[in-house]
């Protein structure tokens, strides 16, 4: 089982890969950062604050394992929000405005939600 060390939320100083998406974090852009122990190994988490955001909103935690999750389960919950919500039958694929950067598909997601949320 994943132990966290320590979980803070520093602005970046230099550009880093999300663990999540797989985008950048760019220079100046707040992140979240975890530090964690797993079978003895101590390692960090980084991920864009979305990125964790939609994991919580989208309850990707509670299938887990004791590994926790991971980049290929974050991706797959991505597709699968995008294809049951988005999916465009005239073209047979999914609708072109969310044809998008892991990253940005996460923002439209929480944008989507915050308005489902205050309509």
């Amino acid at each position: 089982m994943v132990q966290i060390l320590r979980d803070i939320h520093p602005v970046s100083r230099k550009e880093h890969k999300c663990m999540f998406c797989g985008g950048t974090i760019k220079v100046g852009q707040k992140y979240d950062r975890q530090t964690n122990v797993y079978d003895g190994q101590i390692y960090d988490w980084i991920t864009h604050e979305e990125c964790s955001t939609i994991a919580h909103k989208l309850d990707m935690y509670d299938d887990c394992d004791d590994n926790g999750l991971d980049d290929e389960s974050f991706l797959e919950c991505i597709k699968q929000y995008v294809y049951d919500n988005h999916y465009d039958d005239s073209i047979d694929d999914i609708a072109k405005d969310w044809q998008l950067p892991y990253y940005d598909i996460v923002k439209q997601i929480l944008e989507e939600l915050s308005k489902e949320s205050n309509g």
